[in-house]
Protein backbone atom coordinates (compact mmCIF):
# COMPACT_ATOMS: atom_id res chain seq x y z
CA UNK A 1 0.00 0.00 0.00
CA UNK A 2 1.73 3.45 -1.06
CA UNK A 3 1.77 6.18 2.27
CA UNK A 4 3.12 9.75 1.78
CA UNK A 5 5.88 10.96 3.77
CA UNK A 6 7.10 15.03 4.03
CA UNK A 7 10.59 15.75 4.42
CA UNK A 8 10.92 17.72 7.24
CA UNK A 9 13.83 20.33 7.91
CA UNK A 10 13.33 22.74 11.06
CA UNK A 11 9.46 21.24 10.66
CA UNK A 12 9.58 22.65 7.09
CA UNK A 13 8.32 20.47 4.02
CA UNK A 14 11.15 19.99 1.56
CA UNK A 15 9.61 17.19 -1.11
CA UNK A 16 6.48 14.59 -0.27
CA UNK A 17 7.37 11.34 -1.26
CA UNK A 18 5.54 7.78 -1.83
CA UNK A 19 6.55 4.76 -0.12
CA UNK A 20 5.42 1.14 1.50
CA UNK A 21 7.11 2.35 4.51
CA UNK A 22 8.35 5.72 6.66
CA UNK A 23 12.02 6.28 4.88
CA UNK A 24 14.97 7.24 7.33
CA UNK A 25 15.41 10.14 8.16
CA UNK A 26 13.15 13.38 9.38
CA UNK A 27 9.73 12.24 7.39
CA UNK A 28 6.11 12.62 8.98
CA UNK A 29 3.67 11.08 6.80
CA UNK A 30 0.63 13.15 5.48
CA UNK A 31 -2.65 11.66 4.36
CA UNK A 32 -5.47 12.36 1.94
CA UNK A 33 -7.90 11.57 4.25
CA UNK A 34 -9.63 15.14 4.58
CA UNK A 35 -8.96 14.95 8.81
CA UNK A 36 -6.03 16.38 8.37
CA UNK A 37 -3.82 18.73 6.02
CA UNK A 38 -2.09 16.99 3.29
CA UNK A 39 1.83 18.31 3.16
CA UNK A 40 2.98 20.34 0.39
CA UNK A 41 6.62 22.51 -0.43
CA UNK A 42 6.97 25.19 2.16
CA UNK A 43 4.37 23.51 4.47
CA UNK A 44 5.41 24.05 8.30
CA UNK A 45 4.66 20.29 10.36
CA UNK A 46 3.38 20.98 13.85
CA UNK A 47 4.37 17.47 15.62
CA UNK A 48 1.97 18.20 18.47
CA UNK A 49 -0.54 17.99 16.23
CA UNK A 50 0.83 15.94 13.68
CA UNK A 51 -0.87 17.74 11.31
CA UNK A 52 0.53 20.49 8.41
CA UNK A 53 -0.15 24.26 7.42
CA UNK A 54 0.48 26.21 4.73
CA UNK A 55 2.45 29.48 4.61
CA UNK A 56 0.60 32.05 6.11
CA UNK A 57 -1.62 34.39 3.05
CA UNK A 58 -1.34 37.94 5.16
CA UNK A 59 -0.09 38.99 8.33
CA UNK A 60 -3.57 39.63 9.79
CA UNK A 61 -4.74 36.00 9.53
CA UNK A 62 -4.61 33.53 12.01
CA UNK A 63 -4.83 29.41 12.55
CA UNK A 64 -7.39 27.75 13.74
CA UNK A 65 -7.59 24.14 15.69
CA UNK A 66 -7.45 22.36 12.20
CA UNK A 67 -4.54 24.22 11.07
CA UNK A 68 -6.34 26.28 8.90
CA UNK A 69 -5.44 29.91 8.47
CA UNK A 70 -8.81 31.94 9.04
CA UNK A 71 -9.29 35.66 7.77
CA UNK A 72 -10.14 37.93 10.91
CA UNK A 73 -13.47 38.49 9.43
CA UNK A 74 -15.67 35.68 7.80
CA UNK A 75 -15.66 35.72 4.15
CA UNK A 76 -19.12 37.18 2.65
CA UNK A 77 -21.39 34.85 0.24
CA UNK A 78 -22.04 35.94 -3.27
CA UNK A 79 -23.96 33.97 -6.16
CA UNK A 80 -21.89 36.27 -8.97
CA UNK A 81 -19.13 38.06 -7.39
CA UNK A 82 -15.86 36.76 -6.14
CA UNK A 83 -13.80 37.80 -2.87
CA UNK A 84 -10.45 38.67 -2.20
CA UNK A 85 -9.21 39.56 0.87
CA UNK A 86 -7.77 43.66 1.12
CA UNK A 87 -5.08 43.01 3.99
CA UNK A 88 -4.44 46.92 4.23
CA UNK A 89 -8.15 47.90 4.68
CA UNK A 90 -8.73 44.94 6.96
CA UNK A 91 -11.84 43.88 4.50
CA UNK A 92 -13.30 41.46 1.60
CA UNK A 93 -13.24 43.34 -1.39
CA UNK A 94 -15.91 42.29 -4.26
CA UNK A 95 -14.51 41.21 -7.58
CA UNK A 96 -16.90 40.56 -10.34
CA UNK A 97 -16.32 37.18 -12.58
CA UNK A 98 -16.57 37.72 -16.47
CA UNK A 99 -17.28 35.30 -18.86
CA UNK A 100 -16.44 35.08 -22.60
Amino acid sequence: MERYFAELEKNIVKQVIVSEVKPDGNFAETFMNGEKNYAGLGFTYLPEKENFYSPQPYKSWTLDEKCIWQPPIRRPEGLINEWVWDEENQNWQSVVIKTI
